[in-house]
């Protein structure tokens, strides 16, 4: 998949709608998800409409295709090299976690695969708009774990963000 689409699909997929006003969009992506600055989402945007992935009706975006059907990595960012955005802003630096990763190598221990792993987890977050941490803490627990050890470190870096 075209990383711009897989861009717009995971945008979408997080917010939980199929519709937003142009602002929403900008908020989102510059400032909620801080996947880059507001100078590139600017151009995120006019690239995404220009390429026909995004549908502008007045203020409101659309995408032009079925964003479930795209196959969106658990804790996907785009970066506007990725994106081919000559960038014009520093994004944010995420805080640096490896609590993901651990959550998905406990996941792997107890025999569940990657892949489902990750579509429980983003079934998880959509349905109880949770952070990813959150989701996967939760997967985990129902699963048999005890991650009453994590919580706190899971309460850190949502926190953090």
């Amino acid at each position: 998949m075209d990383p711009l689409e897989l861009t717009a699909a995971a945008f979408f997929r997080t917010k939980g709608k199929n519709v937003v006003t142009e602002n929403e969009f900008f908020m989102g992506v510059s400032m909620d998800l801080r996947w880059m600055g507001p100078g590139d989402t600017k151009e995120l945007i006019s690239r995404l409409v220009s390429g026909g992935i995004l549908e502008k009706d007045g203020e409101y975006l659309r995408p032009t295709f079925d964003v479930r059907t795209a196959d969106v990595p658990i804790g996907f960012k785009p970066t506007a090299d990725m994106l081919g955005i000559k960038q014009k802003s520093a994004p944010p630096a995420p805080p640096a976690d490896g609590l993901l990763s651990e959550l998905m190598a406990e996941a792997e221990s107890i025999g569940i695969k990657r892949k489902d792993f990750i579509v429980s987890v983003n079934a998880i977050q959509k349905r109880m708009n949770v952070d990813i941490e959150i989701a996967a803490l939760l997967l985990l627990r129902d699963n048999g774990v005890d991650v009453t050890g994590r919580c706190g470190n899971a309460y850190d870096v949502v926190a953090k963000r």
